[in-house]
């Protein structure tokens, strides 16, 4: 997926399609008419099209049942006049068309009288360009699409993949408005989104499936509700470090990782807190790697840990606390993490510290301290008592309801992290599949860890804290991916440049689409 903002702008609203409805309510209550919308959306969509394929002649239409399919009718209109040729096909039945899609029916009828809606995926054969007009945001949130839709979806997908260009109206067929969320969905080069963006694009399988997204106002107004979330694409770089600084005035980080045959997992998060700027990262792990843990990186302090005494006298040490990277399930891992969790200290949670805090009674959660949390889905559902699919099917949702029930920020890790602040969510905007792999999120702990200890010297508060790492980690991914390609990437790839970006050493990558369009 790929997008672009202004920089005076790094946070666009997200909106639910109950308050798009809204919006075009209120459109239409002061003087907008339905087929003026879909006019100049089908206007947009040829824009966009003309600017994406210079050189299409030959274009497919997708049309559904619903109003989205008026925007796709608007849009063939104009690419015959326009000398194209042009082939409808999908479920459209133009007897049963109702409100402005009818109206954009007989509108093409009129020029072109023998237009057809095919019926034969043999329509689908030399095209260029295939518009995507088919679901729109009224795609019920558990409606499973089968039938002749679902043959239309898969055929187009087999088309893409053949080379076929592929353009959204609105969102991908199939992809759901709110969650993002959807099994059977066309994959397009580009999606323009009408009014205002939103929020299912940016997470769950949105950023797989949306390509390239562009809004187009359509010459109209913003909503004027919030948003439901925010979309974060950047954050700002460090402050400077104070010249008369010592290691005391940028903390002191305990990591508390690292189970036998864990000790990998114990080294990232503690360098990466380091390369954040801590003045001092302390580890405690198993006493069986303990000696070799810090070898190559010797500015950690590594301590084996044998009994919750000798972690005891390490708490005091600490400004912040990461919990949980390789920690393991086992006795020894308990102690320690019932230990940790009571502990009144700023603290991050991560991995199998997060299947500890499920085990502890509610008079034992931690009352003082920030806590962020950082489950991927499968420890969400842990966390909240459901299944993995759960989550995923309202990633929004679940994020939410962690912050709310353990009294934390959180963020629900994944294509389109999201943030669960006080303030409201975020989707952050950006990253890569490069960070698809192991020992990435023990990074992302520990920066958040050093970002924790080094929050006063630098004037974060904890919501900037969680912004902040959340936003470099996911830009440090597409940098790799830009630089030597997302396959093969290791998590401790990304120190460097998380490093640089914190230092604002390196511009992050740009993001191109999502506002404004072609001219």
């Amino acid at each position: 997926m790929a997008i672009l903002v202004p920089q005076s702008h790094p946070m666009p609203p997200l909106f639910s399609a109950e308050q798009l409805y809204a919006h075009e309510q209120a459109l239409f209550a002061a003087g907008e008419t339905a087929l003026g919308l879909m006019t100049q959306a089908g206007a947009a969509l040829w824009r966009e099209l003309c600017a994406h394929w210079p050189h299409a002649e030959h274009i497919g239409v997708l049309v559904g049942s619903g109003q989205n399919a008026g925007d796709g009718l608007v849009l063939a209109r104009l690419a015959r006049a326009a000398g194209c040729s042009v082939v409808l096909f999908g479920w459209f039945d133009a007897p049963r068309a109702w409100g402005a899609a009818a109206q954009a029916w007989v509108a093409l009828q009129a020029d072109d009288a023998d237009c057809v809606v095919g019926r034969d995926e043999a329509v689908l054969d030399g095209l260029d360009v295939i518009v995507d007009a088919g679901f729109g945001i009224g795609l019920a949130k558990n409606r499973p699409i089968e039938g002749g839709a679902a043959r239309w979806l898969r055929a187009v997908n087999l088309a893409h993949q053949r080379g076929v260009g592929v353009i959204s109206a609105d969102i991908p067929s199939g992809l759901h408005a709110d969650t993002g969320a959807g099994e059977l969905m066309i994959h397009a080069d580009v999606t323009v989104c009408f009014l205002a963006l939103k929020r299912g694009l940016f997470t769950g399988r949105g950023p797989a499936v949306a390509g390239k997204i562009i809004r187009a106002d359509l010459n109209q107004p913003a909503p004027v509700a919030a948003g439901v979330a925010q979309l974060l694409l950047d954050v700002p770089a460090l402050p400077a470090k104070p010249r008369d600084g010592h290691k005391g005035s940028f903390g002191c980080v305990l990591v508390i990782a690292g189970n036998q045959g864990m000790a990998g997992a114990a080294r990232m998060a503690a360098e990466a807190a380091l390369r954040l700027g801590a003045g001092k990262v302390v580890v405690a792990t198993h006493p069986a790697h303990a000696a070799m843990l810090g070898v190559g990186r010797p500015e950690l302090i590594v301590h084996g840990i044998t009994d919750t005494a000798q972690l005891a006298a390490l708490l005091p040490l600490a400004d912040a606390l990461v919990l949980g990277p390789g920690l393991g399930r086992d006795a020894w891992a308990q102690s320690l993490a019932e230990l940790t969790l009571t502990a009144p200290c700023p603290k991050v949670v991560d991995a199998d510290g997060l299947f500890f805090l499920t085990q502890m009674a509610s008079h034992q959660m931690p009352k003082t301290g920030d806590l962020i949390l950082t489950p991927h889905p499968a420890e969400a559902a842990g966390l909240l008592g459901c299944a993995t699919q759960d989550i995923e099917l309202d990633r929004l949702y679940a994020a939410r309801a962690l912050a709310q029930r353990f009294g934390a920020l959180a963020v629900l890790k994944g294509a389109g992290s999201v943030l669960a602040l006080p303030d409201g969510l975020l989707i952050c905007g950006r990253g890569s599949p490069a960070l698809a792999t192991a020992g990435t999120g023990d990074v992302l702990a520990g920066v958040i860890g050093g970002l924790l200890a080094i929050r006063a010297a630098a004037g974060l508060d904890a919501r900037d804290v969680l912004t902040r790492a959340v936003c470099w980690h996911a830009m440090a991914g597409e940098l790799l991916a830009a630089e030597s390609g997302a396959w093969g990437a290791a998590a401790t790839d990304l120190l460097s440049p998380i490093r640089a970006l914190a230092n604002g050493l390196i511009a992050p990558m740009p993001c191109y689409g999502l506002m404004g369009g072609a001219p």
